[in-house]
């Protein structure tokens, strides 16, 4: 996604493949959620440095971006927080002085899934523009899908 593409969604709404979190100084704990449920549907963009109110985004940027992304991109990139390692891309964007991290998050194939963090509790999908958390069948069908 380039910065035209980005204003472009920031122009619409929140949907399956667009979230934004505002981020301004750490990762929020609701990106987690937002991971699991793009790396179980479609995959998609979660950006920080964005808050959102109603229908209006509000660009505040992240205070210490480099920190934000190595921190994000670790996490994800570890195996430690996730029981699959995600590759994630990243990009940086400035808005009149202010940073905006956008990172890609990929679905993954029905045979890594179902993609969680700490358990298997805290596995989401995406409907629509927010993260839902799986219920025990949708659980158990990623499983049934899955070759092990």
């Amino acid at each position: 996604m380039d910065k035209a593409e980005l204003i472009e969604k920031l122009e619409d709404i929140e949907w399956e493949d667009f979230e934004v979190k505002e981020a301004k100084a750490q990762i929020p704990k609701s990106a987690w959620e937002t991971v699991s449920a793009f790396s179980n549907t479609a995959g998609g963009w979660l950006v920080f440095g964005i808050a959102k109110k109603g229908k209006t985004y509000n660009i505040l940027g992240v205070s210490n971006p480099e920190k934000i992304e190595q921190d994000f991109t670790t996490t994800l990139r570890s195996g430690a927080k996730f029981n699959k390692k995600i590759d994630v891309r990243s990009k940086k964007y400035n808005f009149t002085g202010k940073d905006v991290l956008a990172f890609y998050i990929p679905q993954k194939s029905a045979k890594e899934k179902p993609v969680y963090f700490n358990t298997p509790k805290n596995t989401f999908i995406r409907t629509g523009s927010g993260d839902q958390r799986a219920t025990r069948e949708e659980i158990d069908s990623f499983f049934r899908t899955s070759s092990f």
